[in-house]
């Protein structure tokens, strides 16, 4: 019996998925065929080249401090990160630019989407590094990936945000789920009461704030009308809104034999300094489901 493992999209969050597969291992389930999208591919492919440890240990080394060194200070319009740093990062944590698909031990493919057909597409050959990049170009924060032959690639949390299809289609026998986006939309109080503390984040989006700023209408000067979301923050709780619903409904079409919920949606999109709070969140998640999961598994 062939165990799969569908890593979700989620971003910052989904450093979770550390925790989940090392708790797996733990408990000797092991994973025999993983599909990944977003920061799942990311995950995905550490896993399945035997690099998770060197991931885990790059995600534990981002602080507040060098967390910054990550987006770019001009806060271009075709994306807020510093391309060739995070570029540099992910070699660092293992996904290699010359290591192939086709060598990996398991089978292992990444999701993403046409932007200019919106078809979802499935990368499972080639190079490793090549399959994860265009899966997490997330819509305003990082450019398009340029697809083969032409066209490209974004995000592919847009459409199909926890690959169990495609984790099907690799062989899985059983399939293990991570869903990062279950709770999304039902803590914005205490996101916001969190945010007010945490000032750093703000600051670092000030100089894009300038760039798109918002004004208020003649017709509501001197009146009492409350500001409007900025700018992050309405393309962060609007990816928030569509990966819920897409979420939902391709779980409900294609449910997993097992789907697993890691509490981490007070951790905002892009705070990757919190990947030991991310990771203790997978580890309790999975070990709270192992159960579960090992009915699920047996032969």
């Amino acid at each position: 019996m062939k165990i799969g493992l569908a890593l979700g999209s989620g971003s910052a969050r989904g450093f979770s998925h550390i925790g989940i597969i090392e708790t797996l291992l733990k408990n000797g389930v092991v994973p025999g065929v993983v599909a990944g999208c977003s920061i799942g591919a990311i995950v995905g492919a550490s896993y399945a080249s035997g690099n998770l440890r060197r991931l885990k240990k790059e995600a534990l080394g981002i602080n507040r401090l060098n967390w910054t060194a990550f987006f770019n200070p001009s806060f271009s319009i075709d994306g807020w990160i510093n391309i060739a740093h995070m570029q540099m990062w992910l070699v660092k944590s293992g996904i290699w630019r010359r290591q192939k698909i086709e060598d990996l031990s398991i089978p292992f493919g990444t999701v993403t989407c046409d932007l200019l057909t919106g078809k979802e597409k499935w990368i499972t050959q080639g190079p490793v590094f090549d399959s994860v990049w265009p899966s997490m170009a997330m819509p305003g924060v990082f450019p398009p990936a340029p697809a083969p032959g032409g066209g490209w690639f974004i995000d592919g949390g847009i459409v199909n945000p926890v690959p169990v299809s495609l984790c099907r289609a690799l062989g899985a026998d059983v399939v293990i789920a991570v869903n990062l986006n279950s709770d999304l939309l039902k803590r914005q109080d205490k996101l916001k009461s969190r945010h007010k503390k945490e000032s750093e984040f703000t600051k670092m989006f000030n100089k894009a704030k300038k760039l798109l700023p918002t004004k208020k209408s003649e017709a509501n000067k001197g009146k009492n009308v409350p500001e409007p979301p900025d700018f992050f923050e309405t393309v962060s709780r609007s990816i928030n809104i569509a990966q819920d619903r897409i979420t939902k409904t391709r779980l409900a079409g294609d449910p997993p034999e097992v789907i697993l919920l890691p509490k981490v949606s007070d951790i905002g999109l892009l705070e990757t300094y919190r990947a030991e709070e991310a990771i203790a969140a997978g580890v309790k998640c999975a070990e709270a489901a192992m159960n579960q999961i090992l009915d699920a598994v047996k032969d």
